[in-house]
């Protein structure tokens, strides 16, 4: 159970990081103008490195969600 809050705090700072660094992931103007939270832009950014090659370079490694899931894991167990 421990290693599922461990995830869910990673996906979180994941997701807070990716935000301010790339921007316009999760947070997106809709047609009205308004900001407002799109899942579906999220979604597709974290699985972008199953099939884009460029994000798995040494400077997108950062924002490269599996990368950063299997790392953090790794230290997890490590620990």
């Amino acid at each position: 159970m421990i290693i599922i809050t461990y995830i869910s705090i990673v996906t979180i700072l994941f997701i807070i990081w990716s935000e301010y660094s790339v921007t316009n992931i999760l947070i997106r103007e809709n047609s009205k103008g308004k900001k407002t939270l799109n899942f579906n832009s999220l979604f597709g950014f974290l699985m972008n490195p199953f099939y884009k090659k460029t994000l798995w370079t040494y400077k997108t490694l950062d924002i490269n969600y599996p990368f950063v899931l299997m790392y953090s894991v790794g230290i997890y167990y490590l620990v």
